[in-house]
This record gives structure tokens, C-alpha cells and sequence, in this order.
């Protein structure tokens, strides 16, 4: 006699697809992925596998990293735990796609093709749902006939749908390590939300866009026109006291930068206050360089090399604090104490890219004299 009977194993093995179906749900992709390839551009080698795991690793580029202020993100391409991984075998995909919708994941359902056309092009169609939201079409066509270009510019246009800061982000961060395509891609992306209609659920993403166009203008060397975007990511309402901070101590950076003491001291008032609810590594030290920028265009060395200790000891590996700390010291003549300082600075990185959208981050700014410059 069998010690189970056929009702116990069928309550058994409904037990087991339960535990599967929710624990990949729990710690699954939540980008359900699905890119058909018309037969010609198969033959060139370029198959639907290759060209999903090129969108797979675009999209987990683009989520990847901190954000300063909370936005849509989604799991892509994690490491599921060994149950979770036999959901495909067992074909549970659409029920752990439901589950996860129940649940309330940013779940992001993504189904395109790439087809080529009569004049040599390659075009790709793609529908992507979110919940609670119409499905929306893209189009897009790529002249040169890349298809692994085609393929990463299809999910920028797909992630720009769940957050268009942080498409734009990952571009402008790219563009800082050199790449000028990259760049040109961050200021357009931006550009083109400003451009769309107003969601005032997105109100601190648009400020943060904002942000990264006055942060591109900068580096353009276009200081009325950064300084003209951070103006517009103020006044934006409904935004977040986090992101309103990054723009007024960055209005605060650039007052320095124009000899203006007293407006910087009072962005730099302001954007101590809103910004206190950034947990970034390391931010209240950040924080505190600049309130020492600040002290010191205004004539208070004193008060200026204090902070500057703080921050230098605070931010033992980074570069900004020793610099300034070495130029503030050789102006009171202690040429021995700047000479320490500079040679601290040898065996440190440069600058650091942990807040790409925070000014002193990327420029170093004369306290005394006013201008900016590329660190």
C-alpha cells in the first residue's frame, strides 16, 4: 500500500508550484522580456537570444547605481535562488507574472521585433505594458542597419517609460568617462521628456532632469544657461525636498563661481535644509566642503579652514578638500602645511562620480577669484 494517496500527491505537487511560482515572483526579473528576429537578420548571425540579452544587460545598466531621489527601478537580469530558477521549466512564467502584479512589483512586460525594411534599414516595433497604464507602441529605425545599436536604443526608449531620469543619468555618467555619443544621448533624453506633458507624479524626476541639463551646460561651458535650468528646477512643484536641495546647493556652487557670497550662503541655507533627507554615503561631508566654499568667498578663512579639516578627514581618499585646503593655507603663507596638503593629493582619485549631478562633484570652483574649472 502506497503511503500516499493520489489526493495527498496532488495537494503535494500544488504545494511545490506555490513555493516555485512565489519565490521566483519574490526574487524573479520583474522585466518579462519577449524580441522576435525577422529570418534575414538571423542569417547574419543576430538571433532573438543574442539580441535579448542585449536589451537585458542595457535595461540592468540603466537601473544600476544610487539615485538622489527614489525612483522606479526595476530587478533585471538577478540571480534567482535555486527554486526560483525551476519556474521556467515548470512554464509557471505567467502565473509568477501574476503574482507579481497582485503583489504590486513594477513589473514591466516587453514584447518587440526587429524586421528589415525595403531600403536596407532595420526597424523595431515594441509594446510595452506597465500596470495600471494603456500599452504604449515604440518605433524605431536604425539607418546603418546595427541591430545590437537598434537593440540598446529599443530599451532606452523602454526604460525612459518607468523612469526617464534614470536613462538619462546612466547616458550623462557614461559621457563623463568620455563618451560624447553618450553625452549627446543624456541632454536629448532629457530634453525630450521636458518636452512632453507635464505627470505630476514625476515632478522631482523632471527637476532632476533639470539638474543634469544645467550639468551639461556647465560642461559645455554655458554658465547663464545652467544656471537658467537649476532657476526652472526650482520653481517645479510638487518635487521632492531631496531634489530641491541638489539644485539650490548647486545654485550655491555657482554663486561662489560668480563672486556672489551672499546669494550662495543663502542657496547654500536652503539646500542644507531640504537635502537632509539624503542618505548617500559620505553626503554630510559633501555637504560640509561646500558650506566651507562658501564661508571663504565670503571672507571667513577661519571658518573656512575648519570646515575644510572636517571634510579632508572626513573624505581621506578624495582630492576636492586637500586642494582647497593646500590653496587656502599658502594663501595665509603657511607654504609647509600647503606643501603636505598637495602631496596628500598624489595618492588619491580625483574626484568622485558618486553624485554625477552634484556640481562640486565634477568642477572645482576659486572661492577667492571666482570661475570654474574640470577637475
Amino acid at each position: 500500500m502506497l503511503p500516499f494517496d493520489l489526493t495527498s500527491l496532488l495537494l503535494f505537487g500544488g504545494l511545490l508550484i506555490s513555493v516555485f511560482a512565489g519565490e521566483a515572483a519574490y526574487n524573479g526579473d520583474t522585466l518579462s522580456l519577449r524580441i522576435n528576429v525577422s529570418p534575414k537578420v538571423v542569417e547574419t548571425g543576430f538571433d532573438a537570444t543574442t539580441a535579448e540579452k542585449i536589451f537585458m544587460a542595457q535595461a540592468a545598466w540603466i537601473v544600476r547605481g544610487q539615485s538622489i531621489i527614489p525612483t522606479p527601478t526595476l530587478r533585471v537580469s538577478s540571480r534567482p535562488t535555486v527554486i526560483s530558477a525551476l519556474a521556467t521549466p515548470l512554464s509557471l512564467d505567467k502565473l509568477v507574472g501574476a503574482l507579481q502584479d497582485q503583489f504590486g512589483y513594477d513589473r514591466l512586460v516587453v514584447n518587440g521585433a526587429v524586421m528589415t525594411s525595403k531600403e536596407g534599414s532595420l526597424r523595431m516595433a515594441i509594446v510595452v505594458e506597465q500596470p495600471n497604464q494603456a500599452p504604449a507602441q515604440i518605433q524605431l529605425t536604425q539607418t546603418d542597419a546595427d541591430p545590437a545599436i537598434l537593440i540598446r536604443r529599443g530599451a532606452d526608449a523602454t526604460m525612459a517609460r518607468v523612469s526617464p531620469y534614470r536613462v538619462a543619468q546612466a547616458n550623462y555618467v557614461q559621457g563623463l568617462a568620455g563618451d560624447p555619443g553618450a553625452m549627446t544621448e543624456a541632454k536629448e533624453a532629457a530634453l525630450r521628456y521636458i518636452a512632453g506633458p507635464w505627470e505630476p507624479g514625476r515632478a522631482s524626476e523632471r527637476a532632476m532632469l533639470h539638474n543634469l541639463l544645467a550639468m551639461v551646460a556647465l560642461l559645455e561651458g554655458q554658465v547663464p544657461a545652467a544656471e537658467s535650468q537649476l532657476k526652472m528646477a526650482a520653481a517645479i512643484p510638487g518635487a521632492l525636498p531631496e531634489a530641491l536641495g541638489i539644485v539650490a546647493l548647486n545654485r550655491a556652487f555657482l554663486a561662489v563661481a560668480a563672486k556672489r557670497p551672499a546669494e550662495a550662503l543663502a542657496y547654500f541655507r536652503d539646500g542644507e535644509t531640504l537635502a537632509a533627507g539624503i542618505s548617500l554615503p559620505d553626503f554630510g561631508a559633501r555637504i560640509t566642503l561646500l558650506n566651507a566654499l562658501v564661508v571663504w568667498s565670503a571672507g571667513d578663512t577661519a571658518r573656512a579652514e575648519t570646515l575644510l579639516r572636517v571634510a579632508a578627514a572626513a573624505l581621506p581618499v578624495e582630492e576636492g578638500p586637500h586642494v582647497y585646503l593646500a590653496q587656502l593655507l599658502a594663501t595665509k603663507g603657511d607654504q609647509p602645511a600647503a606643501a603636505t596638503e598637495r602631496a596628500s593629493v598624489v595618492a588619491i582619485h580625483p574626484f568622485d562620480l558618486d553624485i554625477p549631478v552634484f556640481a562640486q562633484s565634477i568642477f572645482r570652483v576659486d572661492p577667492v577669484n571666482g570661475g570654474l574649472k574640470r577637475q
